[in-house]
């Protein structure tokens, strides 16, 4: 990383740390609200799931993929969870609309990883390469769904609104995510037909040649 990669870093980190302390404060002096206080230990440790994944595989840190994994945990788990921001209307669906933005990078990059290659051979492996990520990003969603049902289920957290919606909220949130998918899906194509790349895809293209290229030769 970067000088100023490193400092972009750690100042989302403080943020972070700095939001995590007052949500410990409030959430512990309001006893009304366990399950907010509970959740802030979640909050801990949803952020290092991607650290420890690079560290398991033996990744090289790649900034960008560490900014967004804080980002997105700041918003999805600790103001989210911790701090009522699903109780603000549509909250939760841009949430669930940003994961799939991730969702479809992260197929990008178990597509290359799975391949060993971050090329596209073909017009044909180019189509493949559309349905996969976008069947994936859409995978993820449901894995979330079912994960927010188990909360509901073992420790009688509602986030996904049973009481109060039935399937309706469950349904949307993965409409949204597919919808941000799909939206990450109309710039790989505009990359693709202007033949300059994106955001969207320098990022896997980064992580391909930092931590992949040499070992697929």
């Amino acid at each position: 990383m970067s000088k100023t990669e490193k400092r972009s870093l750690a100042l989302i980190a403080l943020i972070y740390a700095a939001t995590l302390i007052y949500s410990f404060v409030v959430n512990f002096s309001d006893r009304t609200i366990n399950t907010r206080f509970n959740m802030t230990f979640v909050a801990i440790l949803c952020p290092l799931i991607v650290p420890a994944l690079f560290k398991l595989f033996k990744w090289k840190p790649v900034s960008e993929i560490y900014i967004i994994n804080l980002i997105f945990c700041y918003f999805a788990s600790l103001i989210g969870s911790c701090l009522g921001g699903y109780s603000v209307p549509y909250f939760d669906k841009v949430v669930h609309f940003g994961f799939g933005f991730c969702g479809i990078e992260i197929a990008y990059l178990l597509y290359m990883i799975l391949k060993r290659s971050s090329k596209l051979d073909s017009l044909q492996e180019w189509h493949i390469f559309l349905v996969f990520v976008n069947a994936v990003n859409t995978a993820l969603a449901v894995y979330w769904e079912f994960y927010e049902y188990a909360m509901l289920i073992f420790f009688n957290n509602d986030a996904i609104n049973h009481y109060t919606s039935g399937v309706h909220d469950t349904i949307t949130d993965m409409l949204v995510c597919v919808a941000g998918g799909l939206v990450v899906t109309g710039f790989l194509i505009s990359a693709k037909r202007s033949g300059k790349d994106n955001f969207f895809i320098r990022l896997p293209q980064k992580f391909y040649d930092l931590n992949l290229a040499h070992r697929n030769g």
